[in-house]
Parts: structure tokens; C-alpha cells; sequence
């Protein structure tokens, strides 16, 4: 009756999973980026810069070659093509 009731309670039991990314993708982060200043990827407007500051979120982008460019009053702060591997983690100091 005891092995019973032990088997019993094994079987209530949940599974026990893991899940993990196979892939990590490159992030970059702005740091100085005032509220106004508006970043893009490969021509593409994102948002913010100061959104992505590295301390609250980071920007997420595939692994290669990107032009990244801070806009401030229609005026590029920052532009530059730079290459992300994968899992990389990109600080780009914006002029203050």
C-alpha cells in the first residue's frame, strides 16, 4: 500500500524544463542620447535613442553590417556602418 501511494505521488508531479536560446543576437545600446534624439538602422526610424540606454533595454539586431545614425533636429549626431557578431553587446557614446 505504501509503494502504492508513493508511485501515486511521483506521478503528480510536474516536468521539470529548460528552455534556452539556441542564438543570441547582437544589442546596442546609446549612452548620453538626449530625450529628442531619434535613432536609425539602416535607414529604418526606430525611435528614440535614449530609449535603448543600455540600463533599461538594448536594441536587438541581426548579425552583420548595419548603418546606425542618431538624428537630433534633422541633423546626424552619429552615423556609422559597423559590424555586430553574434551575442555582442555595442556601447555607443553619442556626443553630448
Amino acid at each position: 500500500m505504501a509503494l502504492a501511494g508513493a508511485l501515486m505521488l511521483t506521478a503528480c508531479a510536474y516536468p521539470n524544463t529548460t528552455v534556452r536560446t539556441l542564438e543570441e543576437k547582437p544589442q546596442l545600446a546609446f549612452a548620453n542620447a538626449s530625450p529628442t534624439a531619434m535613432l536609425f538602422v539602416n535607414g529604418v526610424l526606430i525611435g528614440p535613442a535614449a530609449d535603448y540606454d543600455g540600463k533599461k533595454s538594448t536594441l536587438q539586431v541581426g548579425t552583420g553590417t548595419h548603418t546606425v545614425e542618431v538624428r537630433e533636429n534633422d541633423r546626424a549626431i552619429y552615423s556609422e556602418r559597423i559590424y555586430l557578431g553574434s551575442d555582442a553587446i555595442k556601447t555607443i557614446s553619442l556626443p553630448k
